[in-house]
């Protein structure tokens, strides 16, 4: 009798799982990376938000925030702040550029994000929108 030899069968799964590993990895690299930059671009506007607040009335308020946006390094074309008598509302959408997105031809990632501020019994308090 004959016996089969299955010493080649494991060589050919491992490269050809090799590509799907590293896509995933990829895809999870870059996730991360996105991820980052959404939990910096939040944690900015919350802090730009209850610094500016006491003062927006100025006429420069406008000009305040997005230079403390262009200060931080975050994108600034596409934000809007809508300024009321009781608050606040910013919302901004940024680009992350994709690390290893290129290869599939994602080249940016867009982040929006939207956050209003208002003061109630004495304190300001920030919520996502």
């Amino acid at each position: 009798m004959f016996k089969l030899n299955n010493k080649g069968q494991t060589l050919i799964m491992f490269i050809l799982l090799i590509p799907l590993i590293l896509v995933i990895m990829a895809l999870v690299i870059d996730t991360s990376f996105v991820y980052k930059e959404k939990i910096k671009f939040q944690s900015v506007t919350k802090i730009i938000m209850k610094t500016t607040y006491e003062n927006k009335d100025a006429t420069d308020f406008n000009d305040k925030i997005i230079n403390l946006y262009k200060k931080n390094g975050i994108y600034t074309n596409n934000i809007v702040i809508k300024v009321n008598s009781n608050s606040v509302v910013i919302k901004n959408q940024a680009k992350v550029k994709s690390v290893f997105g290129n290869i599939i031809g994602i080249k940016n990632y867009e982040v929006k994000f939207s956050y209003k501020i208002y003061k109630e019994n004495e304190s300001i308090k920030v919520i996502k929108e």
